[in-house]
C-alpha cells in the first residue's frame, strides 16, 4: 500500500480545516436561489462533491446547517456593524458608519446574508434551532439604531420623530438584496450612502427665500 495515502473511516470527508465553511456557504447558495424548502442535503452535498455521509458528519440535518447560516449573519451583522460606530463622533457620523458597515458586511457574506433574509421571511423561521438567540441579536440591533437616532434627536442633530417608525424605515433601507448584485457599477456602500444622503437630506427642495 502507497505510504502516501492517508487512510480514514469510510463515509468521512477530507479533514480540511475550511469544510464547514465551504458547506455553508455552498448551502447558502442553494437556499438564496431556489428557497429553503426547495433545498435538500442531497443537492448541497452533490454540489459539493461530497457523499452525504460526508455531509452527515459536518451537519446531520438540513435544520442545521440553516441555523449556522442565520447564527453566523445575524450576530455577524451586529457585531460588525457595533465595532465601526465610534460614540465620540455626531450622530451623523455615527448613523452614516452604521448605514455603510452593514452594507459591507452584507457585501462581504452576500449569500449568507441573502440566505438568511429568504428563508427567515417564510415558514423556515421555525426551522431555527437557536430561534431565541437569533432574535435577541436582532433587538440587540434594533436598539443600536434607536440609540443612534435618539442621540441625534437630543443633540438637536435630527428632528422630533418616532424613533420606533424610524427605525424601521432605516431597516427597510438597509435591506437591499433587490438592488445590489456582486459585480455590478455600484457597490453595497453606494447604495448604503446614498440611501442615508436621502434620510439626512430627505426629497423636498429648500425653498427659496428670494423674492
Amino acid at each position: 500500500m502507497n505510504a502516501c495515502i492517508e487512510n480514514r473511516p469510510l463515509g468521512r470527508p477530507p479533514k480540511q480545516r475550511d469544510q464547514r465553511q465551504r458547506i455553508l456557504l455552498q448551502a447558502a447558495k442553494i437556499i438564496a436561489t431556489v428557497g429553503y424548502e426547495q433545498c435538500s442535503l442531497a443537492d448541497i452535498a452533490g454540489e459539493l462533491d461530497l457523499t452525504r455521509p460526508a455531509l452527515y458528519h459536518y451537519f446531520p440535518t438540513k435544520q442545521q446547517i440553516f441555523t449556522e447560516i442565520a447564527m453566523t449573519a445575524v450576530k455577524g451583522t451586529f457585531e460588525y456593524v457595533n465595532a465601526a460606530i465610534d460614540e465620540k463622533l455626531s450622530c451623523t457620523s455615527q448613523l452614516r458608519a452604521l448605514m455603510c458597515a452593514h452594507a459591507q458586511h452584507f457585501e462581504n457574506n452576500y449569500w449568507l446574508v441573502n440566505a438568511t433574509i429568504a428563508a427567515y421571511g417564510g415558514i423556515s423561521r421555525r426551522e431555527l434551532e437557536q430561534l431565541n438567540d437569533f432574535e435577541d441579536y436582532r433587538r440587540k440591533y434594533e436598539k443600536l439604531v434607536n440609540t443612534v437616532i435618539r442621540g441625534g434627536i437630543k443633540k438637536h442633530e435630527f428632528r422630533t420623530v418616532d424613533v420606533k417608525e424610524t427605525t424601521r424605515s432605516i431597516f427597510q433601507l438597509l435591506n437591499i438584496t433587490r438592488w445590489y448584485r456582486p459585480g455590478g457599477a455600484r457597490t453595497a456602500v453606494d447604495i448604503a450612502s446614498a440611501n442615508f444622503d436621502l434620510i439626512i437630506g430627505g426629497l423636498a427642495k429648500p425653498v427659496s427665500t428670494e423674492d
